[in-house]
């Protein structure tokens, strides 16, 4: 997922967290997954402190490659867990 808030006067507002919030949940119920991983470069500081306000969890920082095509950089990763089940 690639997000990008163009208008530098609606950066730093909440939008992010709220588009990834709201992006999540539609993919927990639409995929049915049981958790959602994300791994930003490192020094991505907004991208970082975006996924932490939108629930996810601090997993661990590495050196990795993205795809096996790029070169190594230092990614973060985040984990946010599904919901539970609601009564049905």
């Amino acid at each position: 997922m690639h997000l990008h808030v163009l208008d530098p006067a609606r950066r730093r507002a909440g939008l992010g967290a709220e588009f990834v919030t709201r992006t999540a949940r539609v993919l927990f119920e639409t995929l049915e997954l049981k958790r959602l991983y994300c791994q930003p470069n490192a020094f991505n500081v907004a991208a970082n402190r975006t996924l932490q306000r939108a629930g996810f969890r601090y997993v661990f920082t590495k050196e990795m490659a993205p795809r096996p095509a790029d070169l190594l950089q230092p990614l973060t990763r985040w984990v946010l867990e599904a919901p539970p089940a609601g009564p049905d």
